[in-house]
């Protein structure tokens, strides 16, 4: 790679309003791009915001890889006890994670904002209704997500940080945190604590298709059905956002949280935004919450652009 275009590429992330804490660029297993903003370094947290949905879809597949989870076919109802005889068993495991699931509140408000809301997330995320048939119209919802909590650890018998740390983060040598409800769920929709280089190696297990030095920590079937479109879908599969026209697969979220993965070049980008972690719990419930520091006038074309044009092999 050409350092020219790392370099601008990381002064693009860091130029004036851009609000950028961290900025780590990974070419064949290798650090090639790495830039902090003024009083953070590689240890400072930073936080995944919806990237998070991309790590609670990777659990899902491990638990089908041990097939603790039958097949993603089945009813989500199957690991939900809560819509048990509850005429829900329309909506699949598969319906969920493509954000098809025809799921809406009774009351027809659909855009609370569930984060926001605190208290019991999982239970506020089971409460609904099915208002469309279920794989046929994608609408992203937060809520949706949320539901892997429950499935995951009904089916683990698990706490879904326990077993995510048991056969993932550590398996990479990623320490992370991920926040819980007032219940003790995992925030599966968002709300991972880590590194930026501990992301790019979650980025990195991708690009290498599931395998992790000698171990395949993830299947290869599912790396590759998680990371493909389903028919009817546009840029989303299985809570990854695929760029086909890019050769890329991403983990996007908020205020442009975000891990960028090229298979092909074996590339890993991973910017995160400012992060003040506010109270002192890693619960969302009052005044324990995330801040971050939305970006002006990012552009993730441009950005982007100067790192694969300063790919030379």
């Amino acid at each position: 790679m050409h350092q020219a275009g790392i370099n601008s590429a990381l002064n693009y992330a860091f130029s004036e309003g851009k609000n950028t804490q961290g900025v780590v660029i990974v070419r064949h297993g290798v650090v090639v791009g790495e830039r902090y903003s003024t009083g953070n370094n590689e240890k400072s947290i930073a936080t995944s915001w919806s990237t998070g949905k991309s790590i609670a879809s990777a659990l899902i597949g491990i638990a089908a890889d041990q097939q603790v989870i039958s097949s993603i076919d089945e009813p989500a109802a199957n690991y939900l006890p809560e819509w048990k005889d509850s005429g829900r068993d329309s909506v699949t495991i598969r319906s969920l994670l493509e954000m098809r699931s025809g799921l809406v509140r009774q009351e027809g408000n659909d855009h609370i904002n569930i984060y926001a809301a605190g208290g019991d997330q999982l239970a506020l995320s089971l409460d609904r209704q099915i208002n469309e048939i279920p794989r046929t119209k994608w609408v992203y919802r937060n809520e949706d997500s949320m539901l892997f909590a429950g499935i995951l650890e009904e089916a683990t018998d698990m706490m879904v940080g326990k077993y995510a740390e048991k056969h993932l983060f550590s398996k990479i040598g990623m320490k992370a945190s991920w926040w819980t409800d007032t219940a003790g769920h995992a925030l599966t929709y968002c709300c991972v604590d880590a590194t930026t280089r501990d992301f790019a190696r979650f980025g990195l297990l991708f690009a290498r298709g599931g395998r992790w030095k000698d171990e395949q920590v993830i299947s290869k079937s599912w790396v590759k059905e998680s990371t493909t479109i389903p028919k009817g879908n546009s840029y989303y599969a299985l809570q990854w956002w695929v760029f086909s026209e890019w050769g890329a697969i991403a983990a996007l979220g908020l205020h442009e949280n975000n891990i960028w993965v090229y298979p092909e070049l074996d590339l890993v980008v991973v910017r995160n935004s400012i992060y003040t972690k506010i109270g002192n719990r890693e619960v969302r419930t009052g005044n324990n919450y995330h801040r971050t520091a939305e970006p002006n006038n990012w552009n993730s074309d441009t950005f982007l652009a100067y790192i694969l044009g300063a790919v030379t092999d």
